[in-house]
C-alpha cells in the first residue's frame, strides 16, 4: 500500500484548479475556486447543489452515511452525526471511533460494490475521487454529494453544509462559530505586523523530499494567516517540488515540516532540526542555524477539517512565539 504521504501528495497534485469551471483530467475531478459553492434548502426533502454543480435530493435525513474522505469523517463525528456513519475509507482514523468502522477502500479508489452493499442514504465524497467511480455510483442511484473545501473558510462552510444535509445544523453552526472565532483571533493578532516582522517560511511534507506549498494551496494561505511569508508563494504550482538550490537562495527563517498523522514519520522539533543539521547542505540555512525548525501535525495542516484550526494556531505559535500563548487551544 502506498504511504499516507504519497497518497496526500498525489491527491493534492491531481486536484489543482487551473482552468475555469469544472474539469475532469485523467479521471480526476478538478474545480476552480468559483465553483466550490455548495448550497442546500432548509428542510427535507432537501435539494442540494454540490461542487460538481449537480443537484441531489435527499427525501429524509440520512441514517446510513458512507464517508469517502478523512475530512468528511472528522466533520461528521464533530457535529454529532458519527453514529450514522456505517463505513469510511482505510485512511479515516480520526476520531478513534472512525478507525473501527468498516472500510470501503481508499478515497481515491473506493470499492463501489462495497458502498452499494451498505445501502447508504448519503455518500459524502471529496476532491480526488475518480469521475468514473462517481458516475458509477450515481448510475446505481446512490445519493453522492461532493465537497471541495480548499481553505480554512471553505472548511467552515463545509461544516455548516454537512450539518444541514445530515439534519445536524445547530450543532454544525455552533462548531463552525467556535472555529471561526479562533481563526479570527489568530488573523487579528498578526494583522498589523509589518513585512519585516513576518518571517520567511519553508513548508515541507517530509524531510526526505522537497515537496512544498505554493500559490492557491490552503497551506500557503495558512502561512499568510499565521503572519508568515511563504518562500514558494510565487511557485508555478500550488504543490511544487523545490530544488535545493532554490531553498538555499531563499534562505528561509523558519522551516515547518509535517509529522505524524497523514505524514510518513513522527518527529519532534529537536529531531527534525538534528536531521537537517546532519546534512551539510542545510547547515547554512538561517532556520537551521538559529534552530527555528517546527514539526507540526500533518493532519492538522493538510486535512480541511476542524483540526485545521489547531494547525493554524500551532503554526502561528511557531512563527510568533512571543505573540501567542503556548497553552492548549480551547
Amino acid at each position: 500500500m502506498p504511504s499516507r504521504l504519497s497518497i496526500i501528495i498525489l491527491v493534492l497534485l491531481v486536484t489543482v484548479a487551473v482552468l475555469p469551471g469544472l474539469l475532469w483530467i485523467s479521471g480526476t475531478m478538478r474545480l476552480s475556486a468559483d465553483r466550490r459553492r455548495i448550497s442546500a434548502t432548509a428542510a427535507f426533502p432537501m435539494t442540494v447543489t454540490d461542487v460538481r454543480a449537480m443537484k441531489i435530493t435527499l427525501p429524509t435525513p440520512p441514517k446510513r452515511i458512507v464517508s469517502l474522505a478523512p475530512n468528511n469523517t472528522e466533520i461528521l463525528f464533530a457535529i454529532g452525526a458519527g453514529d450514522r456513519v456505517v463505513a469510511d475509507t482505510s485512511y479515516c482514523d480520526y476520531p478513534p471511533e472512525a478507525a473501527a468502522l468498516p472500510k470501503v477502500g481508499g478515497y481515491l479508489d473506493p470499492n463501489v460494490e462495497k458502498v452499494l452493499a451498505l445501502e447508504p442514504d448519503l455518500v459524502l465524497a471529496t476532491r480526488g475521487t475518480s469521475r468514473e467511480l462517481l458516475d458509477r455510483m450515481t448510475a446505481l442511484k446512490l445519493p453522492v454529494i461532493c465537497l471541495d473545501p480548499a481553505s480554512l473558510p471553505e472548511m467552515l462552510d463545509a461544516v455548516r453544509f454537512i450539518g444541514r444535509v445530515t439534519d445536524a445544523a445547530p450543532a454544525a453552526a455552533a462548531l463552525a462559530a467556535r472555529l471561526e472565532a479562533r481563526y479570527r483571533a489568530v488573523t487579528a493578532t498578526v494583522a498589523a505586523l509589518p513585512e519585516a516582522r513576518r518571517p520567511s517560511v519553508l513548508f515541507l511534507f517530509s524531510l526526505d523530499e522537497l515537496y512544498s506549498v505554493g500559490p492557491g494551496s490552503h497551506i500557503d494561505a495558512m502561512i499568510t494567516d499565521a503572519g508568515g511569508r511563504n518562500i514558494a508563494a510565487a511557485a508555478a504550482a500550488p504543490w511544487p517540488q523545490l530544488s535545493m538550490e532554490r531553498v538555499l537562495a531563499d534562505d528561509p527563517e523558519v522551516i515547518v515540516v509535517g509529522t505524524g498523522g497523514a505524514m510518513s514519520a513522527t518527529l519532534t522539533d529537536a529531531a527534525a532540526l538534528q536531521h537537517l543539521r546532519a546534512d551539510r547542505r542545510w547547515r547554512g540555512v538561517r532556520a537551521v542555524k538559529t534552530g527555528r525548525v517546527a514539526a507540526l501535525d500533518g493532519d492538522d495542516m493538510t486535512l480541511p477539517a476542524p483540526r485545521m484550526v489547531d494547525g493554524l494556531e500551532a503554526l502561528a505559535r511557531a512563527l510568533h512565539p512571543t505573540l501567542f500563548s503556548t497553552d492548549a487551544p480551547p
